[in-house]
């Protein structure tokens, strides 16, 4: 369902078109890096679905949030430009662990979706475009660390939403130094 993007094209054609940058961007290793979270093992040799388990059962994503999220600095390079107008945080992972860490790193006033598995993004931001911006903007902007399933169907997208979409490849290496971000 996620890949139909071309359900979308007849709900287009109804949208009004403005002179404004959308802006997309994924939370983890984007916004915020994990380095810290990795280098202390919390998950290093676990599978994605056992490391939320570890944290919801083990530490207690309380303890998580408290220790990795809550009072740090992290880069604003992107965020900066974000705005609950024109932003949406477009992230893939586990509900009940994304939206505390989004709260806990002030965030919470952008317009957030999570998705199960990265490769709904692209079928999500278009919905969230169509049903909840309800105009085409000029330019979509779209801020990622793993860019694979919007490369893949940028042409697409932009053909069903005439509109020009920019993919940045963000480089975090630890949330004190900015990422290094480049067009893709």
């Amino acid at each position: 369902m996620f890949w139909n993007l071309e359900i979308f094209e007849k709900e287009t054609k109804n949208l009004e078109k403005k002179d404004s940058i959308f802006i997309v961007s994924d939370f983890d290793d984007t916004i915020f890096s994990t380095k810290e979270v990795i280098e202390k093992d919390v998950r290093k040799w676990r599978r994605w679905n056992e490391w939320n388990k570890y944290i919801e059962e083990v530490i207690w994503i309380e303890n998580f949030i408290r220790e990795f999220y809550e009072n740090k600095n992290f880069p604003d390079k992107i965020i900066k430009n974000f705005d609950e107008k024109n932003t949406l945080i477009l992230t893939a992972g586990f509900e009940k662990l994304q939206i505390p860490k989004i709260k806990a790193t002030w965030l919470s006033k952008i317009p957030l979706k999570i998705v199960y598995e990265a490769k709904e993004k692209p079928f999500e931001m278009v919905k969230y475009i169509v049903q909840e911006l309800k105009f085409i903007p000029r330019e979509i902007h779209i801020y990622e660390d793993r860019p694979d399933v919007f490369l893949e169907t940028k042409a697409r997208i932009e053909k069903i939403l005439d509109t020009k979409i920019k993919i940045f490849l963000v480089e975090m290496n630890w949330n004190e130094t900015e990422p290094k971000i480049t067009e893709i």
